[in-house]
């Protein structure tokens, strides 16, 4: 029961009880209202809408500008696999390690110096198409 008392208060409006201003007090009063709304809404509701506009558009802007850089990065991934790929890094370092001595060899394996070497080689093909594509 306090509850649907509540509700009812909550929803009622008091405004109903007031007595309505009539004569030239009632229109002046009701002229300044008219009036303020409409300064209202040129000095503060459309400036704050402008205002919103650019924080909107700043956002989009920064987002497309993120967006453009994810696929940019992608795009040059691709293009830095296959041309490894096309290089064939792993044939080149198998025919010079074929060319050294068997001691040498067995030394520059149990190091992993290829492995290392394959690996800079594709480390630094991958950043210069990094670099080119930005």
């Amino acid at each position: 029961m306090k509850l649907l008392i509540f509700v009812l208060l909550a929803c009622f409006s008091f405004d109903v009880f007031a007595a309505p201003q009539t004569g030239v007090t009632g229109f002046f009063d009701t002229a300044t209202i008219f009036f303020m709304s409409i300064y209202e809404f040129f000095t503060v509701i459309i400036p704050t809408a402008i205002g919103d506009f650019f924080v909107w558009l700043t956002s989009y802007l920064l987002y497309l500008k993120f967006y453009l850089m994810y696929e940019t990065l992608v795009f040059a991934h691709e293009v830095a696999l296959s041309f490894i790929q096309m290089i064939n890094i792993n044939e080149v370092v198998n025919t010079a390690i074929s060319n050294l001595p068997p001691d040498l060899r067995q030394a520059a394996s149990d190091m992993r110096f290829f492995d290392a070497l394959s690996l800079l080689i594709e480390a630094l093909i991958t950043r210069l198409v990094y670099q080119m594509s930005f």
